[in-house]
């Protein structure tokens, strides 16, 4: 038996490295997945660690509400239930001070960062509310909660995450429905590893122990926790 079992989620940006281990995560804890994506080249990598039969992909833009809407209409249809969203998708850019960043490089760090978390929220919640029940599980970043120099509209979008959270999980706490975040640090996946060579990885916070904190945020053991901003920082 697994925690999730008969639980069906959403999971947006499922697709890229650390989110094909999430996936697997939720497969394997016993939830149907619908998983997001927009990037083709991810989706080898992702059948290859996911049990096939286990998911069902939709390439939709996050930002355009009619999609989404569109979306989780489809799903509520062939599946009558929405029990989790786990928002993963989300965006980087950085090594710029605040002051130096262009108008275009902040509003595209609200966009993919805060604006897809509103819109995917606002989306899944009124089913949620109905059935009184749901988990959602935003993630945003710890330069969100600290120091955000030289990443400032990232951090800024991503602090824009944390208060939605919390605004979110006091809107819906009546209804049966959590709301939590995650905070990593650095996360060890291909591409940061060839970014920041003279690192040490072993530092990072590994994608499969962050996937452990995702599965319990979405189970009925978490019944009691919403609001939190749980920091995922490994050693670093």
């Amino acid at each position: 038996m697994g925690v999730l079992d008969g639980k069906v989620a959403l999971i947006t940006g499922g697709t890229g490295a650390l989110g094909r281990v999430v996936s697997a995560a939720f497969v394997t804890a016993g939830a149907r997945i619908v998983v997001t994506h927009m990037v083709d080249d991810e989706l080898p990598a992702f059948r290859a660690a996911v049990p096939e039969g286990s998911y069902e992909l939709a390439k939709v833009d996050l930002g355009n509400a009619r999609e989404v809407a569109e979306l989780v209409r489809r799903i509520l249809t062939a599946h009558e239930r929405i029990d989790a969203l786990l928002h993963l998708a989300g965006g980087f850019w950085g090594g710029v001070r605040l002051v130096d960043t262009a108008e275009e490089d902040f509003d595209r760090m609200l966009a993919v960062n805060l604006k897809t978390a509103f819109v995917c929220a606002q989306a899944v919640l009124p089913s949620m509310i109905l059935r009184r029940f749901g988990r959602i599980i935003n993630v945003t970043a710890r330069p969100a909660l600290a120091d955000g120099a030289g990443v400032g509209a990232y951090a800024i979008s991503k602090a824009g995450v944390a208060v939605l959270t919390r605004v979110l999980a006091e809107e819906a706490r009546e209804h049966g429905v959590t709301v939590n975040a995650v905070a990593p640090s650095t996360i060890d996946t291909p591409g940061n590893r060839a970014a920041m060579p003279k690192a040490d990885p072993k530092r990072w916070v590994r994608p499969e122990h962050l996937a452990a904190t995702l599965v319990f945020l979405a189970s009925d053991a978490a019944a009691d926790t919403s609001g939190a901003i749980i920091p995922v920082y490994g050693r670093a």
